[in-house]
Order: structure tokens, then sequence, then C-alpha cells
């Protein structure tokens, strides 16, 4: 059996390493392939209780940092290699420790990549790091990712690069039976149970966060205490807490680490924490009142996403001082369950494990790719684009004819491509021809379902247009090649095309049909089709050129 690598994040929090886990567990559940989880985690309690093998790499403090990173790189190199993995799996964001190793290279790569802040996922892109990978499983559904406010240029290459899959929330759900056994320990006789976690206990930053958030709830606790409010407080501080030493009171107990974090959370009537993905994906379960109490993060942007998340379920937003978080407990804690919980889906693990199989699997040799060609044609003045369409032989079916008939002045053209599915909505024009200003918003033409502006020539115009009126997504800007078809002499276009190819992997030709007599189309149509149908390269649709131009936008750098 071969291996499944997992190459965890370590730092500060948990959150990664229990997703990898999540999905390694499924894999091996599976039984096709054996997980591997590769970690150098400062803590290993997070592993004591899962069946999947994992190689933790011990953190070395006393000799100087370069030293321990280079012995780090070559160790982990070395097993890489010993390991052999089919597959090899990165969690939340790229890693260039990991794209560097030769035991990786040419394997196949994923990337499992849980909610980035906008800014971070641009800066990702134009650093080329999301190049390296097969493919990228973004651990959230389409609509929340675009309330992340991403760039235009980072939303076209997630449509249109074909790296991209949203697989939906990836966390644990706990039943009814764990909450329940979990509520049981720390809330005997039905008193209201007070959840308290900020991960695993790390600061981001030196501003206490971990030491502020439990200290200020046991100081609560205890004022409620004096009050006889029957309220019992469970601080869950995470390992990695260095704050101020908290103790057991009548109706407060610490604990350092919950193995059933998850299910306490889902038992609790008020649930304090840091809104990470685990923690409110588990407390979200369950029916308690959420006080969420966002830290500063790397790369989530975890304040915007608690407002945002509070707004949509009802949730209040504190910081971890004892002015902001007693009144908004105390509310809480006077409110009867949360109504709102979102339903329970294994779908996001399923394709995860799905997508890991599928890279996993012997494809054989590599293919070297022919040139791509998209060639568009414009009909003569007397016949109408689908009578031209018709026509066509077999050999010109993925070519894209000119449709003139939109509102606007928009030239729309229509993609023929027969050798997939397309990605565009049936009947909207997939791109446009534009050589000047069209005198309406960019914008209007992404909500018709145009991706892919066509010019003839370099338009100063167009540009402009373009830079002063960003859409979301962006428009992809390729250049076309004019060619005027000549009646009997097809041999002038295909000259153009082959100087063309001999000097570029994709080129785009523009095929103006309007002065040929239309009974000379058809043969003039067979004789050229003919001739593409025997070169080494592939006729191809606007879907692709789009392909083509997003992954452009994953190598790094500005358009």
């Amino acid at each position: 059996m071969r291996n499944a690598v997992f190459l965890v994040k370590n730092g500060i929090g948990f959150g990664h390493i229990r997703r990898a886990l999540l999905i390694a567990e499924a894999i091996q559940h599976a039984g096709q392939l054996r997980p591997i989880v590769i970690s150098q985690a400062s803590s290993l309690a997070l592993y004591r209780n899962t069946p999947v093998r994992v190689v933790n790499f011990p953190l070395l403090h006393r000799v100087p940092s370069a030293i321990a990173e280079d012995l780090y790189t070559d160790l982990l190199n070395r097993l890489l290699d010993r390991l052999d993995p089919a597959v090899a799996i990165e969690d939340t964001y790229p890693d260039a420790r990991y794209r560097q190793l030769p035991s990786l290279a040419d394997r196949p790569r994923l990337l499992v990549m849980r909610r980035l802040d906008g800014l971070s996922f641009d800066q990702i892109r134009q650093r080329g790091d999301f190049a390296h990978y097969d493919q990228i499983l973004i651990a959230q559904d389409r609509d929340a990712f675009h309330q992340e406010g991403h760039t235009g240029d980072s939303l076209a290459a997630v449509e249109s690069s074909g790296r991209f899959t949203f697989v939906g929330n990836i966390a644990h759900t706990p039943t009814r039976e764990e909450a329940a056994a979990a509520r049981s320990v720390y809330a005997a006789g039905g008193a209201p149970l007070v959840i308290v976690n900020g991960g695993a206990g790390g600061d981001q930053m030196p501003d206490g966060y971990g030491d502020r958030l439990f200290t200020t709830c046991q100081t609560i606790a205890a004022r409620l205490a004096t009050e006889g409010h029957p309220a019992q407080f469970v601080l869950v501080t995470g390992p990695y807490y260095a704050g101020r030493t908290l103790h057991d009171t009548a109706n407060v107990t610490v604990r350092r680490y919950e193995p059933h974090l998850p299910a306490l959370l889902a038992a609790a009537d008020v649930a304090v924490i840091k809104p990470g993905n685990n923690a409110l994906s588990e407390a979200l379960t369950g029916t308690g009142q959420l006080v969420l109490v966002p830290d500063t993060s790397f790369m989530e942007g975890l304040h915007e996403h608690a407002h945002r998340t509070a707004a949509q379920i009802g949730a209040a937003v504190g910081t971890p001082d004892r002015d902001s978080l007693e009144p908004l407990i105390r509310e809480a804690l006077s409110r009867g369950p949360r109504v709102r919980r979102p339903a329970a889906s294994a779908a996001a693990i399923d394709a995860v494990v799905r997508a890991i199989h599928d890279h996993a699997e012997s494809t054989g040799p590599p293919e070297v790719p022919s040139k791509v060609l998209m060639l568009v044609l414009i009909a003569p003045g007397s016949t109408e684009p689908d009578k031209l369409r018709a026509q066509l032989p077999e050999s010109l079916r993925n070519a894209v004819v000119l449709d003139s008939r939109h509102d606007d002045g928009v030239v729309g053209l229509a993609s023929l491509n027969t050798s997939g599915p397309t990605t565009t909505t049936p009947g909207a024009p997939a791109a446009a021809l534009v050589d000047c200003d069209p005198g309406v918003s960019p914008q209007r033409f992404v909500d018709q379902g145009v991706r892919l502006l066509i010019q003839t020539g370099p338009s100063s115009a167009v540009e402009r247009w373009l830079r002063h009126q960003p859409p979301l997504p962006a428009l992809f800007l390729t250049s076309a090649e004019l060619v005027n078809a000549r009646s009997g002499s097809p041999d002038v276009a295909q000259r153009r095309i082959a100087r063309l190819l001999r000097s570029t992997a994709t080129t785009v030709v523009l095929l103006d049909l309007r002065a040929l007599p239309e009974a000379a189309v058809a043969d003039y149509l067979t004789t050229l089709g003919e001739w593409l149908a025997s070169q080494p390269l592939h006729l191809v649709g606007v879907d692709a050129i789009r392909a083509e131009q997003a992954n452009r936008l994953l190598m790094g750098g500005l358009r």
C-alpha cells in the first residue's frame, strides 16, 4: 500500500492539525492509501488518540535557528524520499520549505486551504506560490469565499484556472451522545455551562490575549458565584497557554487540554471563543449562545470574520476585557437556546478524500501538450452566425463564431468548444471583441457572462477602461491576429497560423470570412479544417484560453 503524506503547519495553533487528522483518518478508513502525518508540533496532545501514523520532529532550541532549519529540512527530505509518497497533502497555506524539497519534486501535490483574508490570498497568488499544486481544495463554500474581499485577479484565477475546488467547511461534528457525555462531566444537575477557549493557547502577537481572556473570564465567574448564579465555567486554555496561573474554584474548572473539546463546545450553553474555524464550527453544532472574541490572527482577518459571522447567526463580539465580556456573558446566559444551526455534512471530507485518491492513482507517462489555437470566424454579412455554425465541418467544431447581435454594442463570441462542458452560462457571450472603450462598465460585461476580452491590437482606451473600472472577477485580455480570408486561397490563413505557432504555444486568430462569396464559404472551411486536423495542434474554445490566462495569474507577479 502506498503512502499519502500530510505535511501539517506547526506554530501556536491546533486547527491545522485537527483538520489534517480528520482527513487522514478518513483516508485510513477508506483503506486504499496509508496516511502518514509529518509534524513538528511542540505538544503531542492531539496525536495521542489518533490511529494514523505520525512522525513528529522535535523543536531544536539549543542551536542557532539557521542550523536547526537546515537540519530539519535535510531530515525531512530524507524521510520523504524513503516514504516515497503517492501524493503529498499540505494544509492551510503554501510553505516554501516544502516546495524546495527534492523528494517532492514532480509528485502529485494538493493544498487543503483554510479561510484566508483577501489580502493574504492575493499576496500568495502574486508570489506564485499556488502554481506548485496540482489542485487547491478550498475549505469554504463559494459564497463565503467571495465575502473575504478578494481582488478581481484572484477571483478570476480561482474561477477559471481549473486548479481550485470549493469543498466546503471541514470540521468534526460531535454527535448528541458525545455532547451529552461531555456535558455530564462538568455540569451535573443541569447547571448552565460556559466554555471558554482561545484555540491552542499561543499568542499571535505579544498582546497577552490568552492571559487577558482567561483571567477575565475567571473574574466574571467569581462575581457570578458571589451572586449565587449556578453557571459552571470550563476554561480550556490550550497546551501553549503562557499566561498567569489559573486555579479551579467552586464554579471554575481549568483544563490545559480537553480531548473532547468539540463535544464540549457543542454542549455549552454559552461558548466564549476565539472564532477560529474548528472552535466556531463545533460550537455552532450545538444550541448555545456564542460570544466571539477575535485575536490578532495570521492571514485570517478574524475581526472582520467575527462580525460577519455574528450578523449571520446572532452572536455577540467582544474583546478579552472585563468591561466588554461581562455584560455579553450575562446577556448570553439569560437567553434561551440558539435556534439557527448549520446542517451537519460530511461532503467536504468526502470531496477531499476523492481528490487525494484521484491524484494518487498512476496515470501513466505524461504527455507533452500540442500547440493550441482558438479560431474565431467572422461570418459573411449575408450569413447568420447560427447558419455558419451549422455548416462547419467536423474538424472545425471547436471554432468560435462571431455573434454581433448582443445589446449595448457588445460584440459577443459564443464558444463552440465540444471537447468538454463549458463553464459559461448557456446562451451568454463567453468573450467579447473590444478594440475601444465600449461606453459601458466592465462589470456589465462580467454580469452578462463575458470573461475574456479579445482585441486585434494594443488599445490604450481599453486598458484605461479596465484600469479605472476594475470588475469582479477581473476580465482577461488577449490579443488576436486578424486574417482576411481570400477566395480560393486558404493557404494565406494556413501560412499565418503556422508562422504564429512557431513562436508561441497558444494563439488566437480572428478569421474574417466577409470577403468570400457565400457559395465559397463551405469549401474554404473544409480545406482549412482538413489542414488544421493534420497539424500538431488542438483547436480550443474560449474556456481553454481563459484557463491559460488564469494560470498565468498563479505564476506570480501582476498583470
